[in-house]
């Protein structure tokens, strides 16, 4: 068997370590004045990390046809997972996002997330939206994702489920639905997100900062807009080469959620324009190999697997960045291998273990049109 794609392990380990970095960079003073430990949040992420490089290393072994066998079982724990973290689940912020296990704490909607794309992939490898129309082939398979993203949303995390719900209909797009198809969808996904912040008014606090923001440059710097001010101010401040590393002044306590949320707007402070270009190269290098494994997939299910991983993660790191830069509405998601979390970075360290493997299994030439998967799913 072919050797798989080694830059795309050596970009996730990259982002790791440059996570690493930036983790016990941002969240020190927190540390100190939470815990009395500088190195609190550093040691934990090093141990997550570790854990992240095993599941990368053994996903990069991973039988595919296997995976695929066990897709609606994976899509049912994660279902129930869901569930479990509403009914029971420990709440911080106002949401219940994570499940306590004993020393540990997880958060579902991580497993969900990677459970949807390996289920579409099973999905749609049998019955091509093409084929079978808009009822059976898009709004199907789109209802039974819907109703995991649904779950996450219940938690309640918006930004979760509307990236689930994107990335549901990319992998649709790529498997050949029509466009005039996927339309429906979208339109119900808008009415959807109406309802959401009508009846969420934090949420519509969100939009209401970011729209005024957006229109006429006005910002609550000493409310709503507290969060993203700072952040701008730790971004503007870092100029061309940065404060130096360790020498930025937000994480100070001066923003909120620095080591997570806005892990970015740190790394802009203290490495500067040059620092952010390199870490967004380094997403855009993953992205790349990632898809340059899905266009050379030998079947339908390995190559909208891969896709399905790549443009997750792509998508995270993008609602991220534009977060942390006033593109975007504040939410809660992390930036891929960067931010501090645990079953985050546990999941994203194995996606790309997966990719690697999918790698190793493909040809030299590029994939042939989505009329050849569909005649293979037939």
């Amino acid at each position: 068997m072919r050797r798989g794609d080694g830059w795309i392990p050596v970009l996730a380990l990259a982002l790791t370590a440059v996570g690493v970095v930036m983790v016990y960079s941002s969240s020190a003073i927190l540390g100190i004045t939470r815990y009395q430990d500088p190195d609190h949040f550093l040691t934990r992420q090093l141990a997550r990390a570790g854990a992240g490089v095993v599941a990368l290393l053994l996903c990069s072994r991973l039988d595919l046809r296997r995976l695929e066998s066990l897709a609606p079982w994976l899509l049912g724990f994660a279902a129930a997972l869901l569930v479990a973290v509403i009914v029971a689940g420990r709440v911080a912020n106002g949401a219940s996002r994570w499940l306590s296990l004993g020393m540990f704490s997880v958060q579902p909607s991580d497993l969900a997330r990677m459970a949807a794309v390996v289920f579409l992939a099973w999905w749609l490898r049998r019955r091509p939206p093409a084929e079978h129309g808009l009822a059976r082939g898009v709004l199907l398979p789109l209802a039974i994702v819907g109703w995991l993203a649904g779950l996450i949303y219940l938690q309640p995390n918006l930004s979760s489920a509307a990236l689930l719900g994107l990335t549901g209909l990319a992998m649709l797009f790529l498997a050949g639905a029509r466009l005039v198809h996927l339309a429906v969808p979208v339109g119900l996904s808008l009415v959807a997100l109406a309802v959401a912040l009508r009846t969420h008014p934090y949420q519509m606090v969100r939009w209401r900062t970011f729209v005024e923001f957006a229109v006429s440059n006005s910002l609550d710097a000493r409310g709503t807009g507290w969060q993203l001010d700072q952040s701008l101010i730790a971004i503007g401040s870092g100029g061309w080469l940065g404060r130096g590393l360790g020498g930025g002044l937000q994480k100070y306590l001066f923003l909120p959620e620095a080591h997570t949320d806005f892990i970015f707007s740190i790394l802009a402070e203290e490495a500067g324009f040059v620092g952010s270009t390199v870490l967004l190269a380094l997403f855009g290098l993953l992205l790349w190999r990632g898809m340059r494994t899905a266009a050379r997939a030998p079947d339908a299910f390995s190559a909208l697997l891969a896709a399905g991983i790549s443009l997750q993660f792509g998508l995270y790191a993008v609602s991220n960045l534009a977060v942390a830069t006033g593109l975007a509405p504040t939410t809660g998601l992390p930036l891929p291998f960067v931010s501090y979390g645990g079953s985050a970075l546990l999941a994203n360290l194995a996606a790309p273990g997966v990719l690697s493997r999918i790698s190793a299994l493909n040809g030299d030439g590029e994939a042939l049109a989505r009329q050849r998967w569909s005649k293979e799913a037939a």
